[in-house]
């Protein structure tokens, strides 16, 4: 853990702030494109009635809303749901290796997104400590809580696309949020300074 700290820490010096939005606007878009296709390829290999089990109210299923009032709080928000999502993901594609046939094209597209957040989340991480350096990043449980241990199969279906479509509007206001994050945002700060 220690160790990955530290190489984290030297990959975020390895180049400044604004090369660190500009890979992040770009990883964004992508996954936000992404993340609408696996969402159709999703619902496609439900069944009937997936728009209705896409609908159901479910708990402890990660929010799409970015929270915060300073940009420093908001981007906090972002590492924060992207760690939270995560461990659905998981949870999502051992379901769907569980429910369908090995060739399951929904399976290995979840594992490609969950690569794909992962390596999002450790970019953000970076934009955080030139945000707020010195500051220590909390990090969210590693497992979904609340979760119940035996979801039928109906539970499950919607459980999949109640995650998929929350992560696909996360990309999507996630986008919104660094276009807004300007270059300038980027400059190196003193230790002092509040955004």
């Amino acid at each position: 853990m220690a160790a990955e700290s530290t190489q984290q820490r030297i990959q975020c010096k390895n180049q400044s702030c604004s090369q660190h939005l500009h890979k992040s606007l770009k990883l964004t878009k992508f996954m936000n494109s992404t993340a609408a296709q696996l969402v159709k390829t999703y619902k496609a290999s439900q069944g009937d009635s997936t728009d209705l089990i896409c609908e159901i109210h479910m708990d402890n299923v990660p929010v799409s809303t970015i929270t915060g009032q300073s940009i420093s709080e908001r981007m906090l928000s972002v590492y924060t749901r992207l760690k939270e999502f995560l461990p659905h993901l998981k949870t999502v594609m051992e379901q769907q290796i569980d429910l369908e046939p090995p060739t399951n094209p929904v399976a290995e597209r979840l594992k490609d997104m969950i690569t794909h957040v992962s390596r999002f989340s450790a970019n953000v991480n970076c934009l955080i400590e030139f945000l707020m350096p010195n500051i220590p990043i909390p990090e969210p449980a590693e497992r979904p809580t609340g979760i119940p241990p035996a979801l039928n199969t109906f539970q499950q279906k919607a459980y999949g696309c109640i995650v998929l479509s929350r992560l696909q509007e996360f990309f999507s206001q996630t986008f919104r949020e660094l276009k807004s994050l300007r270059v300038k945002k980027c400059r190196k700060r003193t230790k002092n300074t509040k955004i």
